[in-house]
């Protein structure tokens, strides 16, 4: 199945985002980033994403495994492996040949090198709470929040140094209102919490709010192509990211 068969346009993700705009209950489906994470064969959904594509395999996850389908052939998808990937996985997000699976309890991070066989490498714990994660290749950004079926959650965004992929380590907690998905694009950190916070991630250990769009319920957020996609629980959002200081959108509900 050619590359651009399995990419999924800026239509079907309005589309989609529309029919899927997410509550706690709910999921972010997956979207196309047309690799602007310069990751080959990637398609990348949200923070929140339960599902991946990397070339001719999908990946999906639920709260137990992890499974893989070879879709190489576009009229038949075929189960080629499911993995145990322990309990509470909620999230899915890949770069390179990396996946990093957001779970209550932690990140696990594995090797998808082999594709049919993926194997973790490692992980990052973290008190029992909801876990949307994603990564930039260095760092990885996740948000843990109260108010759902996680009972112990705190309300804080953590950066983990991945330098060393095998230790991954915490370098930095900000304090969060209830913040759920997010995306990260040029050490340029968005955040869904009461709206979208906009931070200069470039200092790890001090982010720094550069902007704050309120009056949207925002669940999840993509970076494409200087855009940012908003799905909100009313409705989907597309926002002009190309210069901070002029965020412009225009609203589907």
């Amino acid at each position: 199945m050619p590359t651009e068969m399995k990419s999924i346009n800026i239509i079907l993700i309005l589309a989609v985002s529309l029919l899927f705009s997410c509550d706690d209950s709910s999921f972010t489906p997956l979207s196309s980033s047309s690799n602007t994470d310069g990751s080959s064969g990637i398609s990348r959904g949200g923070s929140t994403a339960r599902f991946a594509i990397k070339d001719n395999y999908l990946y999906i996850v639920d709260n137990d495994n992890l499974r893989v389908f070879d879709v190489s052939n576009e009229n038949e998808s075929i189960l080629v492996n499911t993995i145990n990937a322990g309990w509470g996985v909620e999230t899915i997000f890949p770069f390179d040949n990396l996946l990093l699976l957001g779970t209550q309890w932690g990140v696990l991070i594995y090797d998808i090198s082999s594709p049919v066989n993926p194997f973790m490498i490692s992980d990052y714990q973290h008190i029992v709470a909801c876990d949307p994660v994603v990564t930039d290749g260095k760092f990885a950004y996740l948000t843990l929040r109260t108010g759902t079926n996680c009972q112990r959650a705190v309300n804080e965004l953590h950066v983990i140094d991945m330098s060393d992929i095998f230790r991954p380590v915490l370098k930095s907690t900000l304090p969060m209102s209830n913040p759920k998905g997010l995306a990260i694009h040029d050490d340029i950190l968005y955040v869904c919490d009461e709206g979208i916070k906009v931070f200069d991630a470039s200092n790890k250990n001090r982010l720094v709010l550069l902007d704050h769009i309120e009056g949207i319920l925002a669940n999840d957020v993509i970076f494409h192509r200087n855009q940012l996609l908003v799905t909100a629980t009313n409705g989907f959002y597309q926002y002009n990211a190309a210069d901070l200081n002029q965020l412009s959108f225009y609203t589907f509900k």
